[in-house]
């Protein structure tokens, strides 16, 4: 009997056995031809999906317009508090000359503006007294925005 061939076989058929379970090695193919197998997994390495980049990109457009309209809000002064408002700081300093001081040719007061409604800030305005300018020095009491006026000088 030639190899490769049993009792019950017919010559040039090959002998034919179950495929065993993955990652066993080479398998018997029709005709004698040996084949690698491959099998389990990981055998070709895990390849991992890409990640989208989108969420990143929506983040960081949000950092930067988050950090701009900050940024923005703090020049324009939200971040500064309370304020004295300045026409009525103004009317104030001529009121206070006037009726106070006894100065009645008083006009013209000119004081700074976003003065800060804080206990003892102090600033100076000018104003016109009997046509001659002078400072007065102005001094925030408490945190209501009462102020006290010096006297012209």
């Amino acid at each position: 009997m030639p190899p490769g061939q049993g009792w019950n076989q017919q010559p040039g058929q090959a002998q034919h056995q179950p495929a065993p379970g993955p990652g066993t090695g080479p398998q018997p193919q029709q005709g004698g031809q040996w084949q690698p197998s491959y099998g389990g997994f990981g055998a070709f390495g895990e390849q991992k999906p890409k990640r989208s980049k989108k969420p990143f990109l929506i983040g960081a457009a949000v950092v930067v317009l988050l950090g701009g309209g900050g940024v923005g809000a703090w020049l324009l002064g939200a971040f500064q508090g309370d304020t004295l408002d300045q026409a009525a700081v103004q009317d104030g300093v001529v009121k206070i000359l006037r009726e106070d001081f006894g100065e009645g040719d008083v006009k013209n007061a000119q004081c700074p503006d976003d003065q800060p409604v804080r206990t003892g800030t102090t600033f100076e305005c000018t104003v016109t007294v009997a046509g001659q300018p002078k400072k007065v020095t102005v001094r925030v009491l408490n945190d209501q925005a009462q102020y006290e006026v010096g006297m012209p000088r």
